[in-house]
């Protein structure tokens, strides 16, 4: 007995001297360590779908004008870091589909082509090409009874393009392109061709009034991929394009563009990031005439008959460029964003005898409400852009060779929200005002007796609109979306040229559009689109109706590799007309496979 209670007292004096040493030492050790044998899980996760999209040049509303101006900015490159993913040993190599060959052809003689080829795994680079061709060889031979001849169409780009990431730091991505585009002045018929010209349609030939386009194009961009909070980041980009065309024109734009940004917290609690934006844009503009303008040149309509004037054959030359500077912080309190900003700008691109200060707000503000469910923003922006040839000839192809050139400014007053009805079911609505200058919409061109080649036109105006989205989700099984504008002009003035408008000429007052996607089993995909365009203005105040187009696709995937593809535009069948003089073809359906080759 007395031996056991010295084995106590002998427990209870160490216990106690080792309290007293921890109590001494200020503290004790929270740190838990449990050790065990590592058991590698995949969390099951969402399929990812998103089959290979080839729009043909065929749309349903070919060369749609751009109505709404959404102002953009840089993408916030503060985020989190990345968790690196678990490498489980023995895990199979899956097959990989980095390539794929689509091959189509319609009425109207309506080939298309599209081949994709990149690189497979590789956790530092990347690189492929891409070639596509769309073309059209038809012919509107009846149009009210009248002939207007071919509307032949070709477009035809081949890209190569490469990224590199080097330790883990610094990414380097480029790409190398070039494209072929033409189409024809075909606006006319055959008899304003003979009461003009004196000419009948055998007697000339499509050369006479073809727009032929090549651009080559080469992007470097550089950045060093630094995310973390109190460290400088920085990307630079570098733009150079050239383009020829017919009739002697040459355009060459070099932009250069950089940022640096930096990471930090406010009281350790919230965050923000500081950006500094700089760009440079420059265009050297050239065109040779040469004696050569499409036809039709120079026969003036006046009221005592038509007189002629020579095509020039003088050399014209400008220089033209835009600098801006946007500095702004981005920053988050308890689900409040503030987005605070400005940008100047240096505008020597709308004159090229003048340069002209310009300065637009950059502030917006938005608040996440119920459960982030519904988020509300409030902005007040602005900026500037530059019509160049090569943007204003992919909004309208049918421009003079000699297109007036400026740059449109705007400021915005916007309110949207976007409410998150349910995990199926999502609405954004949208309010603006805007303030244009040298809004750009476009007119006849009166140095061409027939009517079928257009100037731009650059018009100051007020524009307000209103308008939303719905979508809805079901899985992957079913995707609707409805939605609609309405744009009202007001103030309209007159870029110089004494030209009185009352109303915005080729700009809708309201649009709509419905349209519905469904996967069946992952073997057919059906899509469903109607859209709407109300009623515009032309030349001379011509209403041109409404237009309606109803367009349909299907894709049968007889497996992984091979899958077949209907494209169907404008199954109502309408003859709408594209811009005053231009009509379009009717129904145009396209059909083909798709066949990828699997790589492991």
């Amino acid at each position: 007995m007395n031996k056991t209670l010295k084995y106590i007292l002998c427990a209870s004096i160490v216990i106690a001297s080792c309290n007293v040493n921890a109590q001494e030492s200020g503290g004790y050790n929270e740190s838990v360590v449990v050790r065990g044998s590592y058991r590698p899980v995949i969390e099951q996760s969402e399929k990812i779908n998103f089959p290979a999209v080839i729009t043909d040049s065929l749309d349903k509303m070919q060369h749609n004008f751009r109505y709404s101006i959404t102002p953009s900015r840089l993408k916030a490159l503060y985020e989190p870091s990345r968790i690196k993913a678990a490498r489980i040993v023995g895990e199979p190599a899956t097959k990989l589909y980095n390539n794929y060959l689509r091959l189509g052809f319609g009425n109207y003689w309506t080939p298309l082509a599209d081949l994709y080829w990149s690189s497979t795994r590789d956790r530092r680079k990347t690189y492929g090409i891409r070639v596509n061709h769309r073309s059209s060889w038809g012919g509107l031979h009846d149009v009210d009874g009248s002939d207007f001849g071919p509307n032949h169409m070709n477009q035809t780009g081949v890209t190569l393009f490469g990224k590199y990431i080097a330790a883990e730091k610094l990414q380097l991505s480029t790409d190398l392109s070039y494209e072929h585009d033409h189409n024809l002045y075909y606006g006319f018929n055959d008899s304003t061709l003979q009461s003009v010209l004196g000419l009948v349609r055998d007697s000339i030939s499509t050369s006479d009034y073809r727009a032929s386009y090549n651009v080559a194009t080469w992007n470097f961009g550089v950045s060093n991929m630094q995310l973390d909070v109190n460290k400088l980041g920085y990307a630079a980009n570098v733009h150079l394009s050239d383009l020829w065309a017919t009739y002697g024109r040459n355009e060459l734009h070099l932009n250069l563009s950089g940022n640096v940004h930096y990471g930090f917290n406010i009281k350790n609690q919230y965050k923000g990031v500081a950006y500094l934006h700089m760009e440079w844009d420059g265009f050297a503009n050239k065109i040779n005439h040469d004696g050569q303008m499409p036809l039709g040149y120079g026969f003036i309509n006046t009221p005592s008959g038509y007189t002629t004037l020579p095509a020039p054959t003088d050399t014209v030359r400008g220089y033209r460029n835009i600098v801006k500077v946007n500095p702004y912080v981005d920053f988050d309190f308890s689900g409040l964003n503030f987005h605070a900003g400005f940008t100047t700008a240096w505008d020597g691109f709308s004159s090229d005898t003048a340069v002209v200060f310009r300065f637009f707000p950059d502030v917006v503000v938005s608040k996440k409400l119920m459960k982030n469910n519904l988020v509300l923003s409030l902005g007040v922006t602005g900026g500037i852009d530059a019509n160049s040839w090569n943007t204003i000839r992919i909004v309208n192809p049918y421009i003079a060779p000699d297109a007036d050139l400026k740059a449109t400014s705007h400021y915005d007053f916007a309110f949207h929200t976007r409410w998150s009805i349910s995990k199926k079911l999502e609405a954004n609505a949208e309010v603006a005002f805007q303030i244009m200058n040298n809004d750009m919409t476009f007119g006849l061109d009166r140095l061409y007796g027939m009517e079928n080649v257009y100037k731009p036109l650059y018009i100051d105006n007020n524009r307000f609109v209103f308008g939303g989205t719905i979508t809805f989700v079901n899985d992957e099984m079913l995707t609707l979306r409805a939605g609609g504008h309405y744009y009202h002009y007001s103030d309209l003035k007159d870029d110089g040229d004494a030209l009185a408008l009352t109303e915005m000429l080729y700009r809708p007052n309201w649009d709509a559009l419905l349209a519905a996607d469904v996967n069946y089993k992952d073997k057919w995909f059906f899509h469903l689109e109607g859209q709407l365009l109300g009623k515009m203005y032309g030349d001379n105040y011509d209403v041109l109706p409404m237009r309606y187009g109803v367009n349909a696709e299907v894709e049968y995937r007889h497996n992984r590799a091979l899958s077949f593809f209907v494209r169907m535009d404008n199954l109502a069948f309408q003859r709408y007309w594209l811009w005053s003089n231009y009509p379009s073809q009717r129904g145009l359906f396209i059909g083909g496979l798709t066949y990828t080759i699997p790589h492991k």
